[in-house]
């Protein structure tokens, strides 16, 4: 955001203000540009001309500068980026022959099942009930 200076807005449309970023010009870079941001206030909304948000999902310095964001909004943060959200995939590449002599084409295909198994039981407390109990069983059985 250093190299970022607002250099004044260019329209205000009820809550929505357009403004212009200019970039300052930097040794052993490009020349200087002026981006236009959008700026919703009424949903904490954002959008630049760069487009660098929509390329690779994340915002960029033009609209981070002076902005009046006191936090980034909560829409801008994708859950893949979070700590305390509980990843529900499991990575498959897409080979449907498992060699069931193959210990580790065992271990993945008993894990994809698992998750699945696991994703069922914690929709609702009878669902949560019932996987334990099946799973109990299936372990008590040897």
């Amino acid at each position: 955001m250093f190299s970022c200076l607002r250099t004044g807005q260019v329209g205000i449309n009820g809550s929505i203000i357009t403004y212009i970023v200019k970039e300052r010009e930097v040794e052993n870079v490009n020349e200087a540009k002026d981006y236009e941001v959008t700026f919703n206030t009424a949903v904490a909304d954002v959008l630049c001309a760069c487009g660098l948000f929509k390329l690779e999902g994340f915002l960029c310095r033009h609209t981070l500068s002076q902005n009046g964001f006191k936090e980034i909004p909560p829409h801008y943060i994708f859950s893949r980026w979070r700590k305390d959200i509980h990843c529900s995939y499991v990575l498959d590449y897409s080979c449907n022959f498992i060699d069931t002599k193959n210990p580790v084409h065992r271990y993945d295909n008993l894990y994809k099942c698992a998750v699945k198994l696991v994703e069922e039981g914690r929709k609702s407390h009878e669902r949560y009930m019932f996987t334990l109990e099946l799973l109990g069983e299936i372990l008590n059985q040897s």
